[in-house]
């Protein structure tokens, strides 16, 4: 029986912790420098976004407070002069003076502030002395008061009859709100900065060890060593997701490579033959022409070998384009049953002709399967070529499809000679035959192209011992089934 495709390498695969970084004649890839690394650039970033959000809400928050601790004073400066002033109202000046007098006297530290004025500009009262034009209500400083101290007065100055009064109170406690606020998010800006770079930095050195580690396998793949696999850390991150796809795909590219090498080295073995059969047969024509012989049979023949010779090179097109992936745009709900059924009823009358039989069995009420019809009859077809090309004079082959958990199992059995355990993989490669069966006619591609039909479904290819004879089964999983 006759098929090929690529083999899969039986090597195993190579980490890079246990290998080498680099490759002998490969330029070695720039590692990323700790400043231009991607964590770290993220790091100061959200570092960055984070004290500017910090310090605005910050600010907001200060100025809030402190303009409920002003309010707090001016209005409080603001009733103790309505007190007096209405002290004056109901007891007269003397009472006013000496009231202003016993409030200087319980001050301490000129936390508040007291002065009363006569018609005349002297001081009446008070604890402070100040010879200046009364400043208007609101805040003042301290110098400008002639007093001690870098901090403001909360002030409300006014007339009381024809007195000039002046209450004030201290600023300080304010000056000292906003001199620990400040200083607290000096601190715990520096200490939140000294955190955050010290984690982006510890960030990025594991990530560039990560990525350094992918680089070193890029270069060992641009190397040829299609076995290298990026060891994952296990934590199911974004790096080791990109790893696995990476494998992935290497892994892939190491299979089309051996596969073109294996279809460069088949095409060379086996189309030798044909090639040299072809070019004797041009020239015993070409002989018999110049002894003025016929050559009609020769030129048959070199008709026959270039036709096949086509259809050979045109299978093995067809086996690529399949292996690629094109025709999958052309999955349709299809019903492999009837694709057996059109099948085998083709092929009952050569059967017939043989002496031999073909028995079909098709389960009920199977589910419709996503794909190409027309290669799921090609696989069909090439799948009963096969065996009655092998089963002998009198061929037996049982056909069936049915429902097994889930999935919809094709399977052809034969009663030839079987294929030997070993050689089953083989058998699936281009242009692979078995010694055996180099004599029958056929190019070694009909399994391979079964194959490759049946990867293009996601489906597994079987092929097992019919005792005797060989059977194979094609298993489509559901996610190929129609609505799976």
């Amino acid at each position: 029986m006759s098929a090929a495709c690529a083999p899969r390498s039986t090597s195993r695969s190579t980490c890079l912790c246990c290998t080498p970084s680099g490759a002998p004649g490969t330029a070695s890839m720039p590692r990323a420098d700790l400043l231009k690394s991607t964590g770290f650039r993220t790091a100061v970033l959200f570092l960055s976004l984070f004290l500017v959000a910090a310090g605005l809400a910050g600010a907001t928050a200060f100025f809030v407070i402190r303009d409920e601790l002003v309010g707090r004073h001016q209005r409080a400066v603001a009733d103790e002069f309505g007190f007096f002033t209405g002290l004056y109202a109901q007891s007269g000046e003397s009472d006013l003076v000496e009231t202003l007098q016993i409030h200087s006297r319980a001050v301490r530290n000129l936390d508040s502030i007291y002065l009363l004025r006569g018609p005349d500009g002297a001081t009446m009262a008070g604890n402070i002395d100040f010879a200046g034009a009364l400043p208007a209500t609101g805040e003042a400083s301290a110098r400008a008061l002639g007093l001690p101290g870098d901090y403001d007065y909360f002030i409300h100055s006014g007339q009381v009859g024809s007195m000039t009064m002046l209450v004030g109170a201290s600023a300080e406690d304010l000056s000292e709100v906003e001199e620990v606020f400040f200083e607290g998010a000096f601190w715990a800006a520096l200490l939140l900065t000294v955190v955050s770079l010290a984690g982006g930095a510890a960030l990025s050195i594991r990530m560039n060890r990560r990525i350094a580690e992918i680089e070193d396998a890029l270069e060992q793949v641009a190397a040829g060593n299609f076995e290298t696999r990026i060891p994952g850390s296990g934590s199911g991150d974004d790096l080791d997701l990109i790893g696995q796809r990476i494998d992935n795909a290497v892994a892939r590219l190491g299979a089309a490579v051996e596969t073109n090498r294996q279809i460069s080295s088949d095409i060379a073995h086996d189309l030798k033959t044909p090639m040299n059969r072809l070019r004797i047969s041009i020239e015993t024509a070409l002989d018999r022409q110049a002894a003025g012989q016929p050559v009609e049979q020769d030129l048959a023949d070199i008709d026959e070998e270039s036709r096949t010779i086509l259809a050979t090179f045109d299978a093995l097109l067809r086996i690529a384009q399949i292996e690629a992936g094109a025709r999958k745009s052309r999955f349709a709900p299809v019903d492999l049953a009837t694709v057996l059924a059109s099948v085998t009823d083709f092929y009952e009358a050569h059967a017939e002709e043989t002496g031999g039989r073909i028995e079909t069995r098709i389960a009920p009420d199977l589910p419709a399967m996503e794909g190409d019809r027309e290669l799921l009859t090609q696989l069909v077809a090439n799948l009963l070529e096969n065996a009655f090309r092998h089963a002998g004079t009198r061929p037996a082959i049982d056909c069936s499809v049915s429902a097994v958990d889930g999935d919809v199992v094709l399977r052809i059995a034969d009663n030839g000679p079987g294929i030997p355990a070993d050689e089953r993989d083989k058998v699936l490669r281009r242009l692979y035959r078995l010694d055996k069966s180099r004599t029958p006619p056929g190019s070694g591609l009909g399994l391979a192209m079964v194959k490759a039909v049946a990867d293009l479904h996601d489906a597994r290819l079987a092929l097992s011992d019919n005792d005797p004879g060989l059977a194979v089964t094609v298993t489509f999983p559901p996610h190929a089934i129609g609505g799976g």
